[in-house]
């Protein structure tokens, strides 16, 4: 089924975005995220994913007077319980534990990890290693023996076979030279992954990486930071201004 990234200001208006999808939409995670780059203009402070199940024709043709109604939604405060609200939307509550910045485990999910030209590959290999994950390749990044996915389709394909398998899915993305950043990122963005982690270098001026990971933002919601170069500067800690957590670096997974 496929999957959709919602973002809202509050609660209550990612229910009714989640209920928006449709009558047999279900909302089946929920979380508050940090306030940072295109979220914070943006005023965003919630983040759910949603499925939307895919309609027949046949299904349409069963009730041809029938109409679509949304159901009432309540009002949510801030402290409402995020288990409860998807509870009473009738969806299963698949919120992982552990810190934002642990990659996900959960069969079937998809993880993007993106990067400019081929510097996604080898982090996502080390994810993928560390969660029993399926690699792929995406965006302007091909390696052998790798299968690689393109569009909302064959991201569904690989979930669904994710899940048959029991694994999560970990897509290396190739984000081309960096002038280009935003344009790309477009490609990632139609995947609907469920996290995406960003590859930086730690050897790199921060003003350079902040402006690209800004650009980034401007089509994804990034969740995690991988770190390369870490060994190789004096100063390694700058990344830390950038205001994404940290997941890992080349020295060793964060996480764990």
């Amino acid at each position: 089924m496929p999957t959709t990234l919602l973002r809202a200001r509050s609660l209550d208006e990612l229910k009714a975005k989640a209920v928006a999808l449709g009558p047999r939409a279900q909302l089946i995670s929920a979380e508050p995220v940090k306030a940072t780059g295109f979220r914070r203009l943006r005023g965003l402070r919630y983040e759910g994913l949603a499925v939307v199940p895919e309609i027949d024709d046949a299904d349409l043709a069963a009730e041809p007077g029938a109409r679509l109604t949304l159901p009432e939604l309540g009002p949510a405060s801030p402290q409402e319980d995020v288990g409860a609200i998807l509870q009473e939307l009738g969806a299963p509550v698949m919120i992982e534990d552990g810190p934002a910045s642990a990659p996900l485990r959960t069969p079937g999910s998809l993880m993007v990890v993106a990067a400019p030209h081929d510097a996604a590959l080898g982090p996502a290999m080390a994810l993928a290693e560390a969660v029993g994950g399926e690699l792929r390749t995406s965006g302007l990044l091909e390696a052998y023996n790798v299968p690689s996915l393109e569009g909302r389709r064959e991201a569904a394909a690989a979930r669904a076979e994710g899940a048959a398998l029991g694994r999560p899915i970990v897509v290396a993305f190739g984000l081309g030279r960096r002038g280009w950043t935003a344009t790309n990122a477009a490609g990632a963005e139609r995947l609907r992954a469920d996290q995406v982690w960003l590859v930086v270098d730690a050897r790199h001026k921060h003003a350079d990486t902040a402006t690209w990971v800004a650009a980034v933002q401007t089509r994804l919601v990034v969740h995690a930071l991988a770190v390369v170069g870490v060994a190789e500067t004096s100063s390694p800690g700058t990344v830390e201004r950038l205001g994404i957590p940290i997941g890992w670096t080349d020295q060793a997974p964060v996480w764990s």
